[in-house]
């Protein structure tokens, strides 16, 4: 490169540093941003986990909102960003790290769900437990996170467009609560459990694939222009002059009045499938968060510790703290002969205790232990991923003959009914 050459590119450089995009990927950097959001959605989820299982505390109608507005819905479009930043792009990698996380989301189904309700039902013979042991297919977060990578990889090897991925999210998403409204799905609950993975159905569908995967789309699309962001500052102010009015309006006519052709703000409707309209303004809401958390960390002048530190441990954070939750509420059922845990006080206070906890064992592990499934070498990897599979079918075997009545979010877990 000559010298004028050399100069010219230069001049182009700093030209572009004033602008909001440049033509280049210039913002390939950590963005603290992210770290603020995904701490954001794992106090939220380990909150409302705990007022599922215990009692509503006095931070309710705050999380029921966050819940609805960002929480699971932003951990997705951070994992579509986080898929444009990532160091591996190959075809290979999304379907092996696909793969991967079904097999986490299984081995998280069996301890957290399957196994605890299992020895309860084994200690007291109560119906409730064998029936929420079949938990061991639900459709977890992880789930949905390892069906996604599989998506994605097959739009990349139709290479899709980012604008196609997203059109496509969007479409998926909005026949989902027509389907759900119209269709008459099949008796069996293993296929309705089977298609849950995929569409909303009756059965344990939680995070569908096709209702959620807008979130991933918009953040995969969204991703792609953070790379060309040259000013973050003028980005995010024009995020929150156009958008955070009608964040705060949209939101506010949702809370406060029924709008025909929608479910019920902050029903079972509402949260799994999240339709049309919903998920556009969660994205949106996301989006506006973002904006919110940049400001804030140049105010602090950078990420504090804890922040950083969620960030970086963030399924540690959400495994750790929903097992423990769960085998707590599962085993004093089981103490108390009761079908749901007693209204307790304090459930606030022990939401952060939880945080505390899982912090202290992860800073262990890292320590002392350095384990995760994710990062066993072969072939003992292999052996561990084919034992998880393995006792999945045993269980599925084992305990599908004796329910009567299958949990889901539908009825409540059996909370009530049953």
């Amino acid at each position: 490169m000559s010298d004028k050459e050399s100069k010219s590119r230069k001049n182009e450089t700093k030209i572009d540093e004033n602008l909001i995009f440049s033509k280049e990927n210039v913002n390939m950097g950590h963005q603290p941003e992210f770290d603020y959001l995904k701490t954001l959605g794992v106090y939220e989820i380990v909150l409302t986990h705990v007022y599922i299982t215990f009692s509503y505390g006095y931070l309710i109608k705050f999380i029921r909102h966050i819940a609805i507005m960002l929480s699971a819905g932003g951990l997705m479009i951070l994992m579509g960003m986080g898929m444009r930043y990532s160091r591996h792009h190959e075809l290979k990698y999304y379907i092996a790290r696909g793969f991967v996380l079904l097999t986490v989301s299984q081995y998280f189904n069996i301890l957290r769900d399957s196994l605890p309700n299992l020895i309860a039902w084994w200690a007291t013979g109560q119906k409730n437990f064998i029936s929420r042991a079949m938990l061991v297919l639900q459709t977890d977060i992880l789930t949905f996170s390892g069906l996604a990578y599989f998506l994605l990889a097959l739009m990349k090897k139709m290479k899709l467009s980012d604008n196609s991925i997203l059109i496509i999210g969007i479409i998926m998403n909005f026949v989902c609560y027509p389907l759900f409204k119209l269709v008459k799905f099949p008796d069996n609950f293993l296929i309705n459990q089977f298609l849950a993975y995929f569409i909303p159905t009756y059965a344990e569908a939680y995070f569908p694939l096709c209702t959620y995967f807008i979130f991933v789309a918009f953040g995969y699309w969204m991703g792609g222009i953070y790379l060309k962001i040259s000013n973050k500052d003028k980005f995010y102010n024009r995020i929150l002059i156009l958008f955070l009015p009608i964040v705060a309006v949209y939101h506010s006519l949702r809370t406060y009045n029924k709008i025909p052709l929608l479910p019920e703000f902050s029903s079972s409707e509402h949260y799994c499938i999240s339709p049309g309209p919903d998920a556009i303004a969660r994205c949106i809401a996301n989006l506006v968060a973002l904006a919110i958390f940049y400001k804030m960390n140049k105010i602090l002048g950078g990420t504090p510790e804890i922040i950083a530190h969620c960030g970086k441990n963030l399924n540690q954070y959400y495994m750790i703290s929903y097992t423990i939750t769960m085998h707590i509420g599962v085993f004093m059922k089981a103490i108390r002969g009761e079908k749901s845990t007693s209204e307790y006080k304090y459930s606030d206070i022990l939401a952060f205790m939880l945080l505390f906890l899982s912090r202290i064992l992860i800073d262990l592990n890292d320590k002392y232990i350095h384990f995760t499934i994710t990062t066993l070498k072969n072939p003992m990897r292999n052996i561990v991923f084919a034992l998880i599979w393995i006792l999945t079918v045993v269980l599925v075997i084992y305990i599908y003959p004796k329910v009567e009545v299958y949990a889901t979010v539908w009825n409540d877990y059996l909370e009530e009914e049953y």
